[in-house]
């Protein structure tokens, strides 16, 4: 998944961003830490994010952040501090396992549980701008695959949860305009987090761990079309997108149209 974003790059997504007026500047984020391992690699990936996260704002940029992980998104709201963040995450899963909670081990399946406070809570805090954001700050939606301890931590948190089901529920929107407004009543804006494996990968394949189930890329524009227009968005991630599974560039082009959409529509 780490092919993903010069993936991306490679296939005019800057040409696309530039044609609807805005001027796009890159930053990359490639730390080579002393002990290369997963844990320590992926909080020097978070670090040096939110860093960026930082620098974009000082300019008066927007940060849209390209990734091959999930756990990026502790990077960019810290980076975002001091705002009052709610955050809004497309996904097949949840990403909300705890080391104790998971059967693989996985630290990318931790991303949400770390962002909301619930794990590796001292490394976190080495990350400049880092607090936890609010369980009832946040909507999860589309997610469909779960640990079953995982599931019961969900279950009995204050996180919105929407499912696939959900999402392609046409009447949705009501619903989710609600939440929407009554989280505005308590932040300054969104992070609006999308892995494209939240798509039905039997039309638009993003990576090896999809599971069954989705929502296919129309209906997820339309759906985060919805959500841009309805509160300010702070910042963005696409990714989670491996180019190999995706070798009829279904998932790539789907991807770029959504960038689109999200900036032309975006309350920024």
């Amino acid at each position: 998944m780490g092919q993903g974003p010069r993936h991306f790059l490679n296939n005019g997504a800057v040409d696309r961003l530039e044609a609807l007026g805005h001027e796009v500047t890159i930053a990359t984020v490639d730390p080579r830490p002393q002990f290369p391992a997963e844990v320590a690699t992926s909080f020097a990936v978070m670090r040096g994010v939110a860093d960026e996260v930082r620098n974009a704002l000082a300019s008066n940029a927007f940060p849209f952040i390209l990734a091959g992980n999930c756990n990026t998104s502790v990077g960019t709201v810290s980076g975002l501090a001091p705002r009052r963040i709610g955050v809004v995450w497309f996904d097949a899963h949840a990403d909300f396992n705890t080391p104790e909670s998971s059967s693989t081990g996985f630290v990318d399946g931790m991303g949400l549980a770390i962002l909301t406070g619930h794990c590796w809570r001292l490394l976190a805090a080495g990350i400049s701008g880092y607090a936890p954001v609010p369980e009832d700050n946040v909507i999860l939606a589309g997610a469909r695959d779960f640990d079953s301890l995982e599931w019961d931590r969900l279950s009995n948190s204050k996180i919105t949860y929407l499912s696939d089901r959900d999402i392609n529920n046409i009447g949705i929107e009501r619903q989710l305009g609600d939440a929407l407004d009554l989280l505005a009543t308590r932040v300054d804006g969104i992070y609006l987090h999308v892995d494209l494996d939240v798509y039905d990968a039997r039309v638009a394949p993003a990576n090896h761990f999809r599971p069954p189930g989705g929502v296919t890329p129309e209906r997820l524009r339309d759906v985060i079309e919805f959500i841009v227009g309805r509160i300010p968005v702070l910042a963005v991630y696409v990714g989670s997108y491996d180019p190999d599974v995706d070798p009829e560039g279904i998932t790539l082009r789907s991807g770029l149209v959504l960038m689109e959409t999200i900036v032309a529509n975006s309350l920024l």
